[in-house]
């Protein structure tokens, strides 16, 4: 069960949410302090590739998700003064989610106005802090993989200055999904591997996304804690980071 996988990190956005709900939390930069002590406690990495750049302040979205569309604590739009990131994101998903057609240039208008208001240092910051939101949620199994895809393909088509970014951050979900694949037993050979990495992008829609070997495996120890010797069996030296 997926679930399993994602335990403990629920458990830790639980225990900073009941902070923030009994005030003891009330800024941005207090729950980001007390995130990285909680995780810290749990053996937790945040969700992340190589970069560790701002990696808590991202991880807030773990928290976001958690409180909205886990455990049903948290309401859109609550608690600005710390989610103003995570509510501006969440509203711009919203309207994607409605939309049905071909983004018109009303819609376009939208979502463009929309994503700048999103606190960011660049245009292309604003917009992966919305991704960010969307796959979170799709990570923790909360939202539709599909819902994910059609995040990444509207910003495609708003945005096609960052089009080969946005193919690199398919690639990264997807070597979440492999990682995890690997994590939960269903990847047991280097050559269930080879297969999930050419066709996990392609069945997505994706061409050309495939993940590095590295990626998958920095992802599977890091995040999903799956033992050296099953990734020695699965990657060459070289793709497997080095473990404590």
């Amino acid at each position: 069960m997926e679930t399993r996988l994602h335990r403990d990190r629920t458990e830790a956005a639980l225990r900073v949410l009941e902070q923030i709900l009994s005030g003891a939390i009330s800024s941005r930069s207090t729950l980001v302090a007390e995130l990285q002590k909680t995780y810290g406690e749990m053996g937790l990495e945040p969700l992340r590739g190589f970069s560790r750049e701002g990696i808590y302040d991202k991880e807030i979205a773990t928290v976001y998700v958690v409180g909205v569309y886990g455990a049903g604590v948290l309401t859109p739009g609550e608690f600005d003064n710390i989610f103003y990131i995570e509510n501006t994101a969440d509203e711009i998903l919203r309207v994607i989610r409605e939309i049905v057609e071909v983004l018109s240039p009303h819609w376009r208008d939208v979502l463009r106005n929309k994503t700048e208001e999103v606190k960011g240092k660049s245009t292309e910051d604003k917009i992966f802090r919305v991704m960010r939101v969307a796959f979170t949620g799709a990570v923790l199994n909360y939202f539709p993989e599909l819902f994910l895809v059609k995040v990444i393909k509207t910003y495609d088509s708003l945005y096609p200055e960052f089009s080969e970014k946005f193919i690199n951050y398919a690639a990264f979900y997807s070597a979440y999904k492999i990682a995890e694949d690997i994590a939960l037993g269903r990847v047991r050979t280097a050559e269930d591997l080879k297969i999930r990495k050419y066709t996990y992008c392609l069945n997505m829609g994706f061409q050309k996304c495939k993940p590095s070997d590295k990626l998958i495996a920095e992802v599977a120890a890091s995040i999903y804690k799956v033992n050296k010797s099953l990734l020695a069996r699965l990657f060459s030296r070289g793709a497997i980071p080095k473990l404590s």
